[in-house]
């Protein structure tokens, strides 16, 4: 039986139902307390906040006071009784999750698991109240700077991001006082999202950038790039996913709408998760749980991938021997079904804005049987790593729904699995040279001239080419390989470039 996309959405929508009713008497009382606060400040604020709380509190608790202590887990609420009302305040609905989240947070074994669950919950909320027909929609601009200008969240400044063929421009880019931060300046733009957003962290003052992070959002055909203290990312979190859900068109049916939203939203979870990664390895820990976590599949492993010498090198494996990835080091010449896709992208993937997945129906055509055998393979999925920029390969990700299981793969799956590995590249991409940097002065302690010689190895080059590029003698570059293969412990050259390859040393 075939695991689908839209099944591992619902059970990430349940796992929040299940996390906010066990808070329930906390949250009722942090509603309370907001309602209070309102009182006090803005009277005229008062009758609508109330509708709201009403609102999530039938949502959320009272289908349940009839139900015996069997039934309590099954807390999917009912459409009928969920529909908001007409005056209902999406603003105040998006304050009263964030109470949810300074709820959770504060008790003593949470996860960030319990937040994205909340925050799913919450983009299935915001997606019923924007099917209503008679709901007002607003513009992006408006609602960002309703936002930050609200005092609400610690966000600092948020931007609007477009993109121009492979570059990345600023449009719109204001702070908490609704000061336009842009003044005509055109010169902010990059070639990459990740770049982009640090030129931004570097406009402000040196003291101040340290503290805060920048949450890249996917909008459409823009991005919104929110800028806040990286200390408050669970708070902020759940405001970004209303941001996403709250503009969605409603032209369709509201099922219809929901099975062609899935796909994004688990795109959106997966972003959030893999940027909270605070080096290459969590980056590489991230982005193999989280295609486990947001997709329909079971098993991921995650490989390198160098175009020099035409192979691939195992980095980390989720529900899987992890030690039996990370020794895998195989030339794609015998992974005929990756090779050939390879050969078109030789010839096409400048032109392509996205690489595309592999889907194998039968593991045993395409892949060496010892391989079929130690990881009991049968249909899989390789997705490609990759930057979008500037269409550079990084790896892949091969997937499947569990030993010994066939299954196919569904439109919506294969359009989040090329966006999954757009961002996992870009993320990958980003550490890259920082943990290139961490190694090169790890405790193998290679030097400089050895670090160059090794780049020269991976790209395939001779001694002598080696030489001649480095301007030494080859008795010199022969001295430094046999160093290098020493302090490396590789038996030979090849091993000694797959362990650099995969350890991000070159």
């Amino acid at each position: 039986m075939t695991f689908t996309l839209h099944q591992q959405m619902d059970s990430v929508y349940q796992y929040g139902l299940q996390v906010i009713k066990k808070h329930e008497k906390a949250i009722l009382h942090e509603w309370h307390d907001i309602l209070l606060h309102l009182q006090r400040t803005s009277g005229h604020s008062v009758k609508n906040m109330k509708t709201a709380i009403q609102f999530l509190t039938d949502y959320f608790f009272t289908q349940h006071d009839n139900m015996d202590d069997s039934s309590r887990n099954e807390i999917t609420p009912s459409p009928a009784r969920s529909i908001a009302p007409l005056e209902i305040n999406q603003f105040f609905i998006t304050l009263l999750e964030n109470a949810i989240h300074k709820v959770v947070q504060k008790a003593a074994h949470h996860s960030y698991k319990d937040h994205q669950g909340i925050q799913y919950v919450f983009a299935k909320i915001n997606e019923q109240i924007l099917s209503h027909p008679h709901h007002n929609h607003f513009s992006i601009d408006t609602f960002l700077q309703d936002l930050v200008t609200s005092n609400q969240l610690p966000i600092e400044w948020a931007a609007i991001v477009i993109q121009k063929n492979d570059t990345f421009i600023v449009q719109k880019w204001f702070n908490r006082f609704n000061e336009d931060l842009l003044l005509e300046n055109n010169s902010l733009k990059a070639d990459s999202i990740f770049t982009l957003s640090e030129r931004l962290l570097e406009q402000m003052e040196q003291d101040n950038r340290k503290k805060y992070s920048v949450l890249p959002i996917p909008h459409n055909d823009v991005t919104l790039l929110i800028c806040i203290d990286h200390r408050e990312t669970s708070h902020v979190v759940p405001f970004v996913t209303y941001a996403l859900q709250i503009f969605q068109e409603g032209r369709e049916t509201l099922h219809s709408s929901q099975e062609e939203q899935q796909w994004k939203d688990s795109v959106i979870l997966f972003n959030e998760m893999i940027m909270r990664s605070r080096n290459f390895q969590e980056a590489v820990e991230n982005i193999t749980s989280g295609f486990v976590n947001y997709l329909p599949f079971e098993r991921c492993a995650l490989f390198s991938y160098s175009v020099n010498d035409q192979m691939g090198f195992g980095l980390y494996g989720h529900r899987l021997d992890n030690e039996a990835i990370q020794n895998i080091t195989e030339d794609i010449s015998n992974l005929p079904i990756i090779q050939n896709n390879l050969d078109f992208l030789s010839i096409f993937g400048k032109n392509m804005n996205y690489l595309q997945p592999i889907y194998v129906k039968d593991a045993s055509v395409g892949f060496p049987d010892h391989y079929i055998d130690q990881f009991d393979l049968c249909s899989v999925v390789i997705a490609p790593i990759f930057t979008s920029t500037n269409n550079k390969l990084l790896g892949a990700a091969i997937l499947d729904q569990g030993p010994g299981k066939f299954f196919k793969l569904a439109q919506e799956t294969f359009s989040a699995l090329i966006r999954f590995g757009q961002s996992a590249g870009e993320i990958l991409e980003k550490y890259l040279k920082n943990h290139r940097a961490q190694h090169s002065a790890s405790t193998l302690r290679l030097a400089p001239r050895e670090i160059e010689v090794l780049q020269l190895m991976a790209e395939g080059a001779s001694t002598s080419e080696a030489a001649d590029a480095l301007h030494l003698s080859e008795y010199t570059v022969r001295d430094y390989v046999s160093a290098i293969m020493q302090k490396m412990k590789a038996r030979n050259r090849t091993e000694a470039v797959a362990r650099a390859i995969r350890e991000g040393m070159i």
